[in-house]
């Protein structure tokens, strides 16, 4: 379904521009809050594995791999939240903003108390189904029990904290996610060190981190979008079906990607045990936190994305996500490309030289995401003009293949961990490489080749650095944090340098710049006003 046909939603747009975002301040603070990630995971992970061992510390990453799948209850609700809202505000429409809202709030409660009693099962019971090392067995259903109350409560609080989506504020967002995360952190190591350190432990700083989260989301809901009131009454059923109709393939798209990214660590587990999967689980954190910093700076561009639709502006759109496309994936490629090149020194300083054997390993988690992430934002075409059918169904399609093939490499084949990497790196690049350029293309009218030609210096940049880091590594002894952070500051200029003057054209340099001082001098006149 073209943009034409579904230009028929839109009899009411009150503006021909998007709203007007902070989107300096949200890039800035979206790295800022990924450079604090990356620095809690580079000293967290290898101080966990000190005090807990490897194969206990893999029970962390599998409890909240597990605990990911609840998260589909809440999809087929929730998917589809900020699209509707985000609509409703623009068109100054409160009655049915208040009526999205208070239905999505009314559902996740209730979708709360439905899964509370099969949770609570499920995490008393978790070592029918997972690979326990002895004498962890109480721990790990402890650890399931904080996983699932966080879930729980992220779930209350996604209602609220769609507002800084809606409003375009991820620099809100992203202030209470770093807060969290240091809340987290500090409670494990207050724990740690008044008790005998414990893989519970790590759970209590989870809950301690989510209950902060919901406070701080209430109150930005609050600050940001003060004509929503919470009126249980105005829970609507008609707007329920709505949400549930959009939400529900969405939901379907969503069992493909965890297929994809969360049955990974699980076939680890139950097929080479827990020492592996505490190996894996350890890599697993560095494509988890480029998905991180992937997802968070294309939400910066999604509500622009449907802001331009619902402004009919199919030029516009067309042109933002191209550029929303090149723009995150040259951001990707610098990390990805100093993971892959510097992988054995970096495992050797982080985790020891035990772990620089698997270097290889995590190359081949990591270098196939310079494609799969850059393509995020065209994820947004899809919801803003209500096409999840067909993306879901091959999603959940290809995530069923992705299984098959991981058991099949791991098992069979016998390339272990490795044949588990490589089959998500086959199925995900096959999917974001080839399928999704081409379905925004036919979604919006336009020509097949419109967003596949951003991700051919994507690929190119990719390649050389990664090449450039293995020859630095081969040739240069970096096997220290001083050696391996000159390296990268090297690599860091070098690549910037290159992806500014030849990766950029001269118009998309112009309009990088000139966004960020239309930015900047919108917020000094705004400062200026109060």
């Amino acid at each position: 379904m073209t943009l034409a046909v579904k230009q028929q939603e839109k009899s009411q747009t009150p503006s021909k521009q998007p709203p007007k975002g902070s989107f300096s301040i949200n890039i800035i603070t979206n790295l800022l809050n990924f450079g604090i990630s990356v620095i809690i995971g580079l000293w967290f992970t290898p101080y966990l594995i000190r005090h807990l061992g490897v194969a206990a510390y893999g029970l962390i990453p599998l409890a909240t791999t597990v605990t990911s799948y609840l998260v589909l209850f809440t999809i087929a609700l929730n998917g589809a939240v900020g699209r509707y809202l985000t609509i409703a505000l623009e068109r100054k429409d409160a009655e049915d903003a208040n009526k999205i809202f208070n239905t999505s709030l009314v559902g996740s409660a209730v979708i709360v108390l439905v899964l509370l009693v099969p949770a609570l099962i499920l995490s008393t019971h978790a070592r029918w189904f997972f690979t326990i090392p002895p004498g962890y067995e109480q721990q790990f259903s402890w650890l399931f029990l904080c996983t699932i109350g966080l879930f729980l409560l992220s779930t209350l609080s996604s209602a609220f904290s769609i507002s800084s989506f809606c409003r375009n504020r991820f620099d809100l967002a992203n202030a209470v996610s770093i807060i969290t995360n240091i809340v987290r952190v500090g409670v494990v190591v207050a724990l740690f060190m008044l008790f005998i350190p414990a893989v519970w432990h790590i759970g209590l700083g989870m809950l301690a981190a989510g209950v902060l989260n919901i406070i701080s989301s209430i109150i930005i809901w609050r600050y940001l979008t003060p004509m929503l009131k919470v009126r249980l009454r105005l829970f609507n059923m008609g707007t329920l079906r709505q949400l549930t109709g959009t939400g529900g393939w969405i939901v379907v798209n969503q069992v493909g990607v965890l297929l994809y990214l969360g049955i990974d660590l699980i076939v680890v587990n139950r097929l080479l045990g827990a020492e592996a999967g505490g190996q894996y689980g350890a890599l697993l954190q560095w494509s988890g936190l480029l998905r991180a910093i992937a997802g968070t700076v294309a939400g910066v561009f999604a509500p622009t994305i449907i802001a331009l639709y619902a402004c009919n502006d199919l030029p516009g759109l067309v042109r933002y996500s191209r550029r929303a496309v090149k723009f995150l994936g040259l951001v990707i490629v610098l990390p990805i490309g100093l993971i892959c090149g510097l992988s054995r020194p970096l495992l050797h300083a982080w985790l020891g030289p035990e772990f620089a054997g698997l270097a290889l390993l995590l190359s081949l988690m990591t270098i196939h995401l310079s494609v799969s992430l850059a393509t995020c934002p065209l994820f947004s075409i899809q919801v803003a003009t209500n096409n999840v059918r067909l993306p879901g169904v091959l999603t959940c399609v290809m995530g069923v293949m992705n299984l098959g093939l991981a058991l099949w490499l791991a098992g069979p084949v016998g390339w272990g961990m490795y044949g588990v990497a490589a089959a998500g790196a086959i199925m995900l690049t096959a999917k974001n490489l080839v399928f999704t350029p081409f379905y925004a293309a036919y979604i919006l009218g336009v020509g097949y080749g419109t967003f596949f030609r951003e991700t051919i210096p994507i690929i190119l940049a990719t390649l050389g650095l990664t090449a450039l880091g293995w020859g630095v590594a081969h040739f240069y002894p970096v096997m220290h944090w001083s050696g391996l952070l000159g390296a990268g500051a090297a690599m860091t200029c070098l690549y910037l340098g290159f992806a500014g003057i030849i990766l950029l054209t001269r118009e998309e340099r112009a309009a990088a710049l000139h966004m960020v001082a239309s930015r900047l001098a919108l917020r000094r006149s705004s400062r200026q006003a109060e």
